[in-house]
């Protein structure tokens, strides 16, 4: 298929980028956050105080981790009353998966360019697979664990990352290798960074952090999304260049944003990812697409990882469900990555294609349950209306 040369160029400077994990910083200190103010995901909330359920039982448990208030009531109460500022994380060069926010004094990850040590984006720290804030489920442990990850925990791992960063792209390509996709499975990068890590971890909680990291088989997905983001900031700003930068889900509403419109969301209603019949609960009430992590898929993994030699050949997980979309990723991803030797994944998604093929990525997304008591209910498969890579392309010249 037909590459522009705006999109050839954004291409170009995305497979340059050499992402890596520098450190930890306080939210508050990096992102601009101020007092009362919380990062979601996905495009604005229209009315802050019509957030998805999950969305605000995260943001409550947020606001009692500052100690904005002190009950759950209070905080609630401040949430309802539009003294809390909810702003899109992507926005703010940061990305969170899920039902998750960042608050000011939470410590978030910084992946940066070992190119281009300026260029940096964010993401909070993965609680791996227990009481964790990103289901958006109301519990004293979930805010018992947070305080844990962003207090030893984070202390001993940023101690860890001091000595030298670590390059991710080697982690992913093995990941692929053994069977991970980079967003649904990152257990074997998550192992490979644990055994990075074990010579570097330091002080009385070490053991509890090794311990933590050998039953958290999704830690590193958050690093893997700020990785994807900060390849593919490299496009930003470039005129006439389609190719996503940012996608995401608050759910309610799903968006994009291209190159060429940076900081310009092309949204509309998100629909519940599709899963496979039989395995939600009779009662359940599935929320609409949710999650930064759908960067990750825009990127060319996820549930559009196409390995081009080594990795897994099987069919995609999402074949039995959507079996017309099979052949999307080869249709619509721009470039294999040298950067990926053992795998060459195809990756890099311009709109343009989106549009010219009338093929949509699929994204693997965790389904929540959208009362915000169960969690996360399956995981599932989401396919981004075509309107909005339409409207996002208007102008550009198709």
């Amino acid at each position: 298929m037909h590459t522009s040369e705006p999109d050839a160029r954004a291409v170009r400077q995305v497979l340059a980028v050499a992402p890596a994990l520098r450190g930890l910083q306080h939210a508050g200190e990096v992102l601009g956050l101020g007092k009362h103010e919380l990062l979601h995901a996905g495009p604005p909330i229209r009315n802050p105080g019509a957030a998805c359920a999950p969305i605000a039982h995260s943001a409550i448990t947020a606001i009692l981790f500052e100690a904005w208030a002190e009950t759950v009531d209070e905080a609630a109460a401040l949430l309802r009353s539009g003294d809390v500022r909810l702003r899109p994380a992507q926005d703010s060069g940061c990305v969170v998966p899920l039902a998750d926010v960042v608050s000011p004094s939470m410590w978030v990850q910084e992946v940066c360019d070992l190119c281009s040590p300026a260029s940096v984006e964010w993401a909070p720290l993965n609680g791996g697979a227990e009481h964790v804030l990103r289901v958006g489920v109301l519990d004293e442990k979930v805010l018992e664990h947070l305080r844990w990850i962003n207090g030893p925990f984070a202390y001993a791992f940023r101690r860890a990352l001091k000595e030298e960063p670590i390059p991710l792209l080697t982690l992913a390509d093995s990941g692929i290798v053994g069977g991970d996709d980079c967003h649904g499975r990152t257990g074997v990068a998550t192992s490979m960074l644990a055994s990075e890590l074990e010579r570097r971890w330091t002080g009385a909680d070490a053991t509890a952090c090794r311990e933590f990291l050998g039953r958290a088989s999704s830690f590193f997905l958050n690093m893997w999304m700020a990785a994807s983001k900060c390849m593919l900031n490299a496009a930003r700003g470039i005129a006439g260049a389609s190719i996503v930068t940012a996608a995401g889900g608050n759910g309610t509403e799903f968006g994009i944003q291209i190159a060429s419109k940076p900081g310009a969301w092309f949204s509309a209603s998100a629909e519940a990812p599709a899963v496979t019949p039989g395995i939600l609960p009779a009662d359940a009430g599935p929320l609409g697409a949710i999650g930064d992590s759908a960067i990750v898929d825009c990127f060319g993994h996820g549930a559009m990882t196409t390995p081009t030699r080594g990795g897994d050949a099987a069919r995609p997980p999402f074949a039995d469900l959507m079996p017309e979309a099979i052949s999307v990723s080869r249709q619509l991803f721009a470039a294999a990555h040298p950067g990926f030797p053992r795998t060459e994944p195809l990756v890099i998604l311009p709109a343009m294609r989106v549009v010219q093929s009338k093929q949509v990525p699929v994204v693997s997304l965790g389904v929540l349950d959208k009362a915000g008591q169960r969690g996360r209910l399956a995981g599932g498969f989401y396919r981004p209306p075509l309107a909005i890579f339409t409207r996002a392309v208007s102008g550009l010249g198709i």
